[in-house]
């Protein structure tokens, strides 16, 4: 479910204003190459030689930055993640605060998952390979209860602002729902996703929430 816009660059060594990208530059290049080659390979695919291969730059660079390939993944996730939740109220900002109709909140978060199954696949893709890791990896652990902590309460709001009599517990079930939804669809995808399987979830998911009987009137 998670998403952030991630930077990446076409030439590592490019100048910036006349200068060479300074070194905190360099080092999330190499946690956004972490992430790419986890999206495209698993986290076997992670070492210095390859993350440094695929950011263009020297094996010295990797080696200086990180002392493990755990602590690359570990990094990448937390890289991730922070982006995940600085972002989060923006591009929920449709949403949160409102007291939306149904199907409002349908073309919201249709919209969302649309994206991160198309043009942010490979971004899904490398993030829930890092969350498997966070069953072995406490570090990993640690930034995934935050991560989701952060999704927890902007998705209370959400239906809090519908009235459930018990939106924490709406926000978690639908949190996991949207987990289940968007692992399926990357292991085993459907061709027109949006209308045979997103849309009609998430109208029946809506459709189903316990409401007050006497509310405020929705906005449209």
């Amino acid at each position: 479910m998670y998403d952030c816009t991630v930077q990446m660059y076409n030439s590592p060594t490019a100048p910036v204003n006349g200068r060479r990208k300074s070194d905190n530059d360099r080092r999330l290049l190499l946690l956004d190459s972490t992430l790419r080659l986890i999206a495209d390979g698993g986290p076997d695919a992670v070492s210095h030689r390859a993350v440094a291969d695929h950011a263009g730059v020297s094996l010295g660079s990797t080696t200086y930055w990180f002392a493990s390939r755990q602590e690359m993944m570990r990094e990448a996730l937390e890289h991730f993640a922070l982006e995940e939740i600085e972002s989060l109220r923006e591009r929920l900002s449709g949403v949160l605060g409102k007291r939306l109709s149904r199907r409002a909140l349908v073309d919201q978060f249709t919209g969302h998952l649309v994206a991160q199954l198309g043009e942010d696949r490979w971004r899904a893709a490398a993030q829930y390979a890092l969350l498997a890791e966070a069953a072995r990896d406490p570090e990993v652990a640690r930034v995934c209860r935050e991560w989701t902590a952060a999704w927890d309460a902007a998705l209370t709001e959400v239906f809090e602002s519908l009235g459930s009599r018990s939106p924490e517990f709406e926000a978690r079930m639908f949190l996991a729902m949207l987990d289940g939804l968007l692992v399926n669809e990357l292991a085993t995808p459907t061709e027109n996703v949006e209308n045979e399987v997103i849309r009609p979830t998430l109208e029946a998911w809506f459709a189903r929430v316990p409401v007050p009987k006497t509310r405020p009137k929705e906005t449209k």
